[in-house]
């Protein structure tokens, strides 16, 4: 979070945070004063802030990714905003420091009073209601601006929005935004034009005094320094209004000069300032350093006025901040042949500082291009931003060649080498195996538009066959999306559980095609088109797991929607093409739902959800629970009112609510307990109810003091709440359960970290629900929560995969079922030590459902582990499950500098068998990993050890099964 402050005289003279105030306006320079003016300050709130100064104390502020203005009693927002701030004072009998503000606000904007009483001095001036306003005020205080990413551009005249704040001002009556003043920016000069020359300063690095010696031909001086030395220059920056500060320190070095200084006195210790210098040259053991980045050579020459550069045995080291890792660059010669050119010979590139580097790329010849045209407009250079081409480039581990290319031309992130990774591995599911992902532009000799990541899939299974697919994701700004396919001759046999083993394969050519797109349009309309095909039932468990079990449902749909202010409109098109699942078809489905309308001035706020539907289940042709698939329409809508009130320390919203559905197919059939009665094509439902919360209120206990406990005061915060409703029904089949809850919700927090600069913790968190229902079940039931203060039961499940008879009532997820109380609880020991665990008690039949408990705990610097229990009641649910006793260890052992242990282990007592073993043991090398993995999977009677070796921080290089691995965690080790 960017915090930027502007003031004006000693009015901001006490904010927090950086500052940058605009200018000042010279005394007197208003010509008259407002008797009315805001005393107070202003605050304003962006996700993203661009700035420039216009000169004569003006600024002028782009504000855009939702923002909010605070000023006096008002608090407006929208969704972008132009500021522009004009500094002066107010004249009188003493000179005033005042900023006079207009602001144009566009994009849902909205106005709220925070106080009855209004402000004179801030005039708002609407254009179109709700879409565009103007304000107006002069303030005495300080303007503090908070910004997630602020910048400073340049020139802002040419964006949209700014032409638009203008025209708004204007039709506001105001006065428009000035044309910005030439500013004092050094002139732009040609890449190849020379400069007058530069002024350095060279100092002596020991008490030894150099030797030097002075010459002058053809009209230059030449300084000789004989003894280490050490010289400082600043070279302007033609892509940015900085300048770049340059070291250089060598034994010798030879300065050119275009012009003598007859007042030259020689160097003393504090250093000697040299004007117009052209040229260095310096030799024995050379260092340039440059910011982060570093030269070191036997000699080097620097032309300062063209910026050429030669330097011969050169070892650079810079940081890739995003890879994190250093990055070495010897070359035999490197040459600086234009302002953004570079050219090097006999290069060697790693990421290590050994002379012998375990893995490296050589290259003969080597050239780079840096085409960054504003440093400061991003936090972290683009890197598409370096083009490198590379001649008769090796790769090599350690002294040993393993591949060999005659030209490569990367941007750094995409190489002209078209392979992406390698993983190799073997297990008793596929057998040995080797997965390879290939760049898709190389590969097609096209340039990767921008936004757009794509790749090949080649892979090798012994006990499968080979397959093969394409992933391509794009993102542009106003649409993303994703295809993805993949198809392989399989000859082997499924694994998917335990119980679920040697599963014949329905056909040998398997596969996937997915397709996702979703575009945003004109007035806020959004349009997402997807397709998914799977060539059987069980190929996305087997070969995409994690997607199977955490993904979303495999659609094939349309779906066209618009948001704007607090209502949205939707329309929903989706059908089945794959024939061996049970699905719900929606052709089409229509909504509306309009959230949080006030009325009567917030004296009441309304809620409406509406739709319409033409469904039809599809099921399994296997499936015997198939029923007629004609179409049916379903159609349903609640509407609510609230009447929120404040009592003291209190929030009160009494609500009552109406809903009504329809149904032309089987009907409403089922009850509570999910006995079958006569249908019902229409129902109806009433309720009412209220929803309580109540302002924290604490207490502070100043003298705790526990070295032990690490406590240095402490404070208790409580915060009740409380939800009851009531419903009534037109049929037993619309019957809901009344509901009553009350969370209490505790903080006991306390300060930690060092003197002066500790920090409030919570360290300890305790949260408490107490629900009881009407109408409870008596069967025996899974923990149901309580969730997002709404207890009803919809009239239909929109969840494609559970389809009638278990569209609503069986399957607890709309509602508790039982009387209940749960807990939540989290105790921070220290920073390094925690204790967690939660329960969910049923008082209907006074058993505990749930329990679990967990310790977490780091010692420094070596160990850190985790011991939890998990407990689950068991539950009769005809499927063979049990309930589930279950304990978890984990643990990350560093036993030396050079080896790390990994343990796993999860134990189920109520099954009396093992669930999952992990361990591994890596070994760490310079800049490189290696990992023996082994495994035994109890869910899938599946063992299997994994070798796996990857550089630091360079994952594509990584060798490993990448369905059981996870490449990037070699962080958590170290």
């Amino acid at each position: 979070m960017g915090m930027l402050l502007l003031a004006s005289g000693a009015a901001g003279a006490g904010g927090d945070g950086s500052t940058d105030r605009p200018p000042q306006g010279a005394s007197g320079s208003v010509a008259s004063a407002r008797p009315d003016q805001a005393s107070g300050d202003l605050y304003l709130t962006a996700g993203t802030l661009l700035s420039e100064r216009l000169g004569s104390g003006q600024s002028v502020l782009l504000c855009q990714d939702g923002v909010e203005l605070v000023v006096g009693d008002r608090r407006l927002a929208s969704e972008r905003a132009v500021v522009w701030v004009v500094a002066g004072t107010l004249a009188g009998e003493k000179s005033t420091p005042s900023n006079q503000i207009q602001v144009y606000l566009a994009g849902r904007v909205s106005d709220q009073h925070l106080k009855d009483k209004s402000d004179p001095s801030l005039v708002v001036t609407v254009l179109e209601q709700g879409k565009t306003s103007v304000v107006k005020t002069d303030l005495a205080g300080a303007i503090f601006l908070t910004a997630r990413k602020k910048d400073q551009p340049g020139d802002l005249r040419s964006r949209p929005l700014y032409q638009e704040a203008a025209a708004g001002f204007l039709q506001a009556g105001l006065s428009p935004l000035p044309a910005p003043e030439p500013s004092a920016k050094p002139a732009r000069r040609e890449p190849n034009e020379p400069t007058a020359g530069y002024t350095i300063t060279i100092s002596p690095v020991s008490s030894v005094m150099p030797r030097i010696q002075t010459s002058v031909e053809q009209g230059e001086e030449i300084i000789t320094h004989m003894g280490r030395s050490h010289l400082t220059w600043q070279e302007p920056n033609d892509r940015s209004n900085r300048v770049n500060v340059i070291e250089l320190e060598a034994d010798c070095l030879v300065v050119w000069r275009t012009e003598a200084d007859p007042n030259a006195k020689g160097v003393s210790p504090d250093g000697d300032r040299k004007t117009g210098v052209s040229a260095v040259y310096v030799s024995g053991d050379v260092l340039l350093t440059q910011g982060e980045r570093t030269i070191r050579a036997d000699e080097m020459y620097y032309d300062l006025r063209n910026r050429r550069a030669l330097a011969r045995n050169v070892v650079l080291k810079s940081y890739d901040a995003v890879r994190n890792i250093p990055i070495y660059v010897w070359a035999k010669q490197l040459r600086q042949v234009g302002e953004n050119t570079f050219e090097a010979d006999d290069v060697v590139l790693t990421s290590s500082e050994f002379w012998t580097p375990q893995l490296s790329l050589e290259a003969a010849k080597i050239r780079i291009i840096d085409n960054r045209k504003s440093e400061g407009s991003e936090v972290l250079p683009s890197d598409s931003d370096f083009d490198v081409v590379l001649r008769d480039v090796q790769f090599k581990v350690g002294n040993t060649p393993v591949l060999d290319l005659p030209k490569v031309h990367s941007d750094r992130q995409r190489p002209e080498l078209p392979i992406r990774s390698v993983r190799m591995g073997h297990d008793t599911t596929y057998g040995t195996s080797v997965e390879t992902r290939w760049w898709l532009s190389r590969l097609l000799g096209l340039r990767e538009p921008e936004g757009t990541d794509g790749s090949v899939s080649v892979d090798y299974y012994g006990q499968r066959g080979l397959g093969g697919g394409v992933d391509l994701r794009y993102e542009r700004e106003n649409y993303f999306g994703s295809i993805l396919g993949y198809i392989i001759e399989d000859n082997g046999e499924d694994r998917l559980s335990r119980t679920r083993k040697d599963v014949d394969v329905p056909q040998d050519t398997r596969g996937r095609f997915r397709f996702q797109h979703r575009q945003f349009l004109p007035y806020n309309w959004q349009v997402t088109a997807e397709a998914s095909y799977l060539s059987d039932e069980n190929f996305l468990e087997q070969f995409y797991r994690s997607e199977f079990n955490v993904g979303k449902e495999q659609e094939t749909l349309l779906y066209l929607k618009r948001i704007q202010d607090n209502w949205g409109l939707s329309f929903l098109g989706k059908t089945r093409i794959n024939d061996f699942v049970d699905q719900v078809e929606e052709l089409p489905t229509a909504e509306y739902h309009l959230t949080g309308q006030s009325l009567f001035d917030d004296r009441l706020t309304f809620y409406s959800d509406n739709q319409i539907s033409r469904y039809r289940y599809r099921y399994d042709p296997d499936n015997t629970m198939s029923n007629p698939d004609d179409y049916f329409t379903f159609t349903g809508t609640r509407n609510e009112l609230d009447m929120p009130l404040s009592a003291g320390s209190f929030k009160v919203v009494p609500f009552v609510a109406g809903t009504f559905g329809y149904e032309d197919g089987t009907g409403f059939v089922s009850t509570l307990d999910d006995g079958v009665v006569e249908s019902q094509d229409a129902i109806a439902i009433g309720e009412g109810g209220v929803r309580m919360s109540m302002q924290p209120f604490w207490c502070v206990y100043p003298d705790v003091e526990s070295r032990l406990w690490d406590l240095h005061q402490l404070r208790h915060t409580i915060q009740p709440s409380a939800t009851a409703v009531s419903y009534i029904e037109s049929n037993e089949v619309a019957e809901q359960r009344d509901t009553v809850d009350l969370g209490i919700s505790q903080r006991w927090q306390t300060k930690r970290g060092p003197l002066g600069s500790r920090r409030t913790v919570d360290w300890l968190r305790w949260d408490v629900d107490f629900v009881w229902i009407a109408n409870s079940s008596g069967e025996i039931a899974g923990p149901d929560h309580f969730l997002w203060s709404e207890p009803f039961i919809p009239l239909v499940n929109r969840d494609g995969r559970v389809i009638a008879p278990l569209d609503r009532r069986t399957t607890g997820m709309f509602g508790p079922r039982q009387n209940y109380v749960s807990t939540e609880t989290i105790l921070r020991l220290t920073d390094t030590t925690s204790i967690l665990g939660d329960a969910y008690f049923d008082m209907q039949t006074g058993v505990m459902e749930q329990l679990d408990l967990g310790f977490s705990r780091l010692v420094w610097p070596s160990l850190t582990y985790y011991v939890g229990s998990r407990y689950l009641r068991e539950v009769d649910n005809t499927l063979g499950e049990h309930g589930s006793t279950a304990l978890t260890f984990a643990a990350t052992y560093t036993l030396d500098p050079r080896y790390t242990v990994v343990l796993a282990e999860q134990y189920d007592f109520d099954y009396g068998a093992n669930i999952r073993t992990d361990v591994t043991l890596i070994r760490k090398y310079h800049r490189t990993n290696l990992a023996l993995t082994f495994s035994a999977d109890d869910s899938l009677d599946e063992q299997r050890i994994v070798l796996s070796l990857w550089p630091e921080g360079i994952p594509e290089l990584a060798i490993g099964m990448r369905r059981y691995m996870e490449l990037g965690a070699s962080d958590v080790y170290y």
